[in-house]
């Protein structure tokens, strides 16, 4: 359920923010990470950058271990199949599917 509302904020996010760089700066994970997104989803590289730019600069907010954990997530994220970022989205099997321990990482020190 967890991945769900952070792929649904994901999605939503990029469906609300304007494609192109807003002039602020794309974090080096996030590169991968929207090359498998556009790959695997409808959602456009563009489009997942500016949201991936938005959630660093709201996990910056929190703090600065919270944007480490979320570069950590982008990190695992940009290095999954389409099938692995499949089960990611559904949380399948619900321990141990992938970047699990980055999900867990993000909620302890995020939320």
């Amino acid at each position: 359920m967890r991945v769900e509302l952070i792929t649904s904020g994901l999605l939503l996010m990029c469906c609300v923010a304007g494609c192109g760089d807003d002039g602020a700066s794309v974090d080096a994970t996030c590169g991968p990470w929207c090359t498998v997104a556009e790959e695997c989803t409808t959602t456009s590289f563009d489009q997942c950058q500016s949201a991936c730019v938005e959630e660093l600069s709201e996990a910056q907010a929190v703090s600065s271990e919270c944007a480490d954990a979320v570069r950590d997530q982008n990190t695992c994220l940009g290095a999954l199949t389409c099938s692995e970022l499949e089960a990611w989205r559904t949380e399948v099997p619900p321990v141990g599917y992938p970047c699990n321990a980055e999900d867990d990482a993000v909620d302890v020190v995020c939320i």
